[in-house]
């Protein structure tokens, strides 16, 4: 099952994505607010794995001092799967995030997802999945409307899919779910 750390983002920038996350779903089209779930939420996944080690929860501990980041989120990403899309923001790699992924990649300990490695990490903000070919077209063409813009990254979250649940990483919280 998948163990993941992300980034979650200030209200002001989760309402940017949601907000495209509407415009989406308001026009009949895949989007993220299709997920009902309580913990899905805009964020930006910074390593994925099938199992968590405790120690590696504990060594992830220091790491939301280093918070907040600002982050520039660019233009479209798309990436195949499935013989479906998935659509996203691209969100642009400075020496910061790029440190901080190093951190969280040392915390947690080698393996994991090929797609979450140090030299392979593509950041960006999932806006919709199981966009089909003749969607396309549209989807872009709704979010070209969108300029690139600055956000925050607030929070770390750890996201265990064996109990479906998410929390903050930080020392009063560890376990405890949102």
């Amino acid at each position: 099952m998948v163990q993941a750390v992300e980034l979650t983002l200030d209200r002001t920038s989760d309402d940017r994505v949601r907000a495209e996350w509407a415009a989406l779903r308001d026009a009949g089209l895949p989007s993220l607010a299709d997920h009902t779930g309580e913990t899905n939420a805009p964020h930006v996944t910074l390593h994925v794995r099938d199992a968590m080690e405790a120690a590696a929860e504990e060594r992830l501990l220091p790491l939301p001092d280093r918070l907040p980041l600002e982050l520039w989120v660019g233009s479209v990403v798309l990436f195949h799967s499935r013989r479906r899309w998935v659509v996203a923001r691209q969100v642009v790699v400075d020496r910061t995030l790029l440190e901080f992924h190093e951190a969280v990649g040392a915390a947690v300990g080698g393996g994991g997802s090929p797609l979450t490695v140090p030299g392979r990490w593509v950041p960006h903000l999932s806006i919709a999945r199981g966009v089909r070919d003749d969607q396309l077209p549209q989807v872009l063409a709704l979010l070209a409307t969108t300029p690139p813009y600055a956000a925050t990254a607030l929070r770390l979250r750890r996201w265990d899919q064996d109990r479906r649940q998410a929390w903050v990483v930080d020392q009063a919280s560890t376990g405890r779910s949102l």
